[in-house]
């Protein structure tokens, strides 16, 4: 199966995202963006004539976290395996950095502080890197592309 089926294009939204929106978001201090690009999203409280909940659905980015997880699963994982391997431990570590680093960067946002804003896009960016360089590692031509790093920095 392609891995880049299971939250691929999620997981490419949200680096260009992060590299991009987040990114001029941040350096522009423009920080009612940013508190929208990292929003957690909500249950909801109640339901509509459909049944449905009315929850706020989270960011792209930070859908992007959940994707990041279950693709860690798909890419460095097998069947095979007696137990979690080593490397998808790492992927998690990194996959809840990176969402610690968001949950840095939105603190910093609130309070208008952009040098923290900015030192924690960029650990963010070094989470995000190391794992995007770790689960590159087993895709081959015929699965799909390897994803991109995030560049530039702030």
């Amino acid at each position: 199966t392609n891995p880049h089926q299971k939250g691929g294009s999620r997981i490419t939204t949200g680096i260009e995202a992060y590299s991009g929106a987040l990114r001029e978001a941040v350096a522009g201090g423009r920080w009612a963006e940013v508190a929208t690009l990292l929003d957690k999203g909500s249950k909801g409280k109640g339901s509509n004539e459909k049944g449905e909940g009315s929850g706020q659905p989270p960011s792209e980015l930070r859908s992007m976290c959940r994707a990041l997880g279950l693709f860690g699963n798909t890419a460095l994982q097998s069947e095979n395996d007696s137990g979690t391997t080593a490397a998808n431990l790492l992927a998690r570590h990194l996959v809840n950095e990176l969402y610690f680093s968001m949950d840095d960067l939105a603190s910093a946002a609130q309070g208008g502080d952009k040098a923290a804003a900015k030192e924690a896009w960029s650990r963010g960016r070094d989470y995000l890197n190391s794992y995007l360089r770790i689960v590159n590692y087993p895709i081959i031509s015929r699965v799909g592309d390897k994803f991109s790093v995030v560049e530039g920095s702030l």
